[in-house]
């Protein structure tokens, strides 16, 4: 494939974004904005619903292992649904003092089923993000994945879907060759080894960065995942704890039943303040003490190991070759 160089001059360095139109049919690195997370979530639910179960239960030939792992979104969602409401759908119907602690407990129940979901998102993210600041490693970088189907039907006009995808979501096979591709259209093959050899302590330029930064990637994201494993449950069990204080009972009971658009307006006041209030409810047990500084310690700890020896040693940061000295000496 021939490279139009008048296009690459626009590419920004540094940047996950690869934009040569060449590679709208291929697999390809994107750039991550803040909105891209909630953006690819979206894009597998509307998929789940409207292309991936149809195609399952059609048995379709085009189904695959990522479509099945997608679907596993509808029962989260519906589990978590079906727990709430169970929880609080029939409340009003037991009367007097009855229904007053099923609507405490059923309040309790919701708060504790997003608060779990909103725990281990978080524990995740955590460890994501501090080992990205302390190594440069982005584990969450993502990338599109263009499947080149089999016709349905004699004529059929969609032969190729779109995945997404993590560049390091495989710790034995990582996508070095979409990181290679991306450094080609910005001149440079070893763009992004360079600059991690940079942030592993590396002040002159290496002859093969690749082979030196790699090992080194795979070795952080197995210590990552170890540790997102222990700490998202430990912040999904937090997360539950805080559900089950005091202050979630009165979780928006508004003495005058307010219309939806003010218990809207009024949302966001009343997590903040329960969530407050929870806390320090909390902090008060012994238990609750213990959930949270192991919340906090499984976090560091996790990303303090994960970053350990990543940088490179010292006696390989500078060459001790003194260029100025003769060794040709008779």
């Amino acid at each position: 494939m021939q490279v139009d160089t008048a296009k690459l001059e626009n590419i920004p360095k540094n940047s996950y974004l690869v934009v040569h139109k060449d590679l709208d049919n291929e697999d390809h690195i994107i750039k991550k904005r803040p909105t891209t997370g909630a953006r690819i979530v979206a894009d597998k639910f509307v998929n789940d619903v409207f292309s991936y179960a149809p195609k399952g239960m059609t048995g379709s030939k085009n189904s695959n292992f990522y479509e099945f792992l997608s679907l596993g979104l509808i029962p989260n969602l519906v589990g978590s649904a079906s727990l709430i409401l169970i929880s609080n759908a029939l409340n009003n119907k037991f009367g007097g003092r009855d229904s007053l602690f099923a609507n405490m407990n059923g309040r309790k129940m919701a708060a504790g089923v997003v608060l779990y979901a909103a725990g281990k998102w978080l524990g995740n993210k955590i460890i994501n993000k501090g080992v990205k600041a302390t190594t440069g490693v982005d584990m969450e970088m993502p990338y599109k994945k263009i499947v080149h189907e089999l016709p349905d039907y004699k004529g059929d006009p969609d032969t190729t879907s779109v995945e997404f995808h993590r560049v390091f979501e495989s710790t034995d096979f990582p996508r070095w060759d979409l990181i290679n591709k991306q450094g080609e259209h910005n001149n440079n093959r070893y763009e992004y080894y360079d600059k991690m050899a940079k942030k592993m302590g590396y002040t002159q330029e290496l002859n093969a960065s690749d082979q030196v930064v790699q090992p080194k990637i795979k070795e952080v994201l197995v210590k990552s995942t170890a540790a997102k494993s222990i700490s998202s449950f430990v912040w999904a069990a937090l997360g539950v704890a805080i559900a089950a204080q005091k202050p979630f009972e009165e979780f928006m009971n508004f003495r005058q039943k307010p219309t939806f658009t003010q218990a809207v307006k009024e949302l966001p006041k009343q997590v903040a303040v329960t969530m407050k209030e929870s806390v320090k409810s909390l902090a008060k047990t012994k238990m609750g003490k213990g959930l949270m500084i192991g919340a906090a310690a499984t976090s560091i700890l996790g990303i303090w190991n994960a970053s350990k020896n990543f940088k490179a040693p010292k006696e390989n940061k500078k060459s001790t070759v003194d260029y100025n000295k003769s060794y040709m000496e008779f």
